[in-house]
């Protein structure tokens, strides 16, 4: 088991991540998911990401189990896109740190001989490693990232709002059903053969940060380096049979064109407001009914641009990354 102990200033400093980078960790965190097999929910990704799988793959296997830990060094706090510093942070990461890492990857298997030599520091075999991360994360995150992002959006509003409403103590008890909250402590299932372990965030807070990628139960980035991070899965829409899709073809794009008439565009407009909008909050908020409200969102969802996310008896809207791109960008007019 796994045990989070928070101080009043943890308890304050706990935040949400916001997902217009994602994290190199769903990069990593997604390798797991290709070499645990197939499993249902990312049926087509995976197929997406067997046919395309960049040269020197195998390498990240050796670091990579498909259950367990995540040498840290791979996983970075540093801005989460190619050429915004997360691949630079791995490259830059000390000789210490790549010493400790190999070292506990040793204690659950033997690594091949160029893992060992991470551990000397050697420069040119860290570069492999993350010009293969790199690329990897080209084929396998890159064409999934808007539907990704829908997809955690949605779900962080959600918690947003239950936070809001019943305070942080009802957030964390609610993260996940593995997850228990017993003030000021939170435990959560630990790794396996890691036995009880205690954790004192000790003021550093606690970032939250759902991930598509992240595998049944929650997982803990803890260490005296990063800021500590807990991530966890997503809520889903039960209709999405497979939560990271295809992509969508290039002309798929030109259909947004014909969307969009006036009471559309003001639905979508409507639905970017923070937190999004129920079925019921939108017709009030458009002053339209409740059938019309919820036709608009699902042809808008149909393509692209909104997500749904169900809360017992109520659907929340919120608009998707492409969603709000599209209202961002210069319009010639509406229908």
């Amino acid at each position: 088991m796994l045990r989070i102990h928070f101080t009043a200033r943890d308890l304050t400093g706990v935040a949400f991540a916001h997902h217009r980078a994602l994290p190199i960790s769903e990069a990593v965190m997604s390798l797991q998911v290709l070499r645990r097999g197939s499993v249902p929910l990312f049926r087509a990704w995976r197929s997406h990401v067997l046919e395309r799988l960049p040269p020197r793959a195998s390498l990240l296997g050796s670091l990579v189990p498909a259950v367990g830990w995540v040498p840290d060094f791979l996983t970075p706090s540093a801005p989460a896109f190619p050429g915004t510093g997360v691949f630079e942070a791995i490259r830059a990461t000390p000789r210490e740190r790549l010493a400790t890492d190999v070292q506990r990857l040793s204690s659950h298997r033997r690594p091949p001989a160029w893992v060992r030599q991470l551990a000397d520091g050697d420069r040119d075999t860290l570069d492999t490693v993350a010009d293969t991360l790199a690329a990897y994360h080209d084929i396998a995150v890159t064409p999934f990232a808007d539907r990704m992002r829908a997809v955690l959006d949605a779900d962080r509003a959600r918690r947003i709002d239950i936070m809001a409403r019943a305070g942080i103590g009802a957030l964390l008890a609610g993260l996940h059903p593995h997850a228990h909250w017993r003030e000021p402590v939170l435990e959560l299932p630990g790794l396996p053969g890691e036995g009880d372990v205690d954790f004192h965030l000790e003021g550093r807070g606690l970032l939250l940060c759902g991930h598509v990628f992240c595998g049944p139960r929650p997982r803990a980035l803890l260490n005296d380096v990063d800021t500590p991070v807990l991530i966890y899965p997503p809520l889903r829409d039960p209709r999405t049979n497979d939560l990271v899709r295809e992509p969508a073809p290039a002309h798929a794009a030109k259909s947004l064109a014909t969307l969009l008439g006036r009471t559309r565009a003001a639905v979508l407009q409507a639905l970017a407001d923070p937190g999004g909008h129920t079925t019921t909050q939108l017709a009030r908020h458009l002053g339209i009914s409740n059938a019309s409200a919820s036709q608009h969102a699902a042809a808008l969802r149909a393509t692209g641009l909104v997500t749904s996310l169900r809360q017992a008896n109520t659907v929340l809207h919120t608009t998707t990354a492409l969603g709000t791109s599209l209202l961002s960008a210069p319009q010639n007019s509406s229908a």
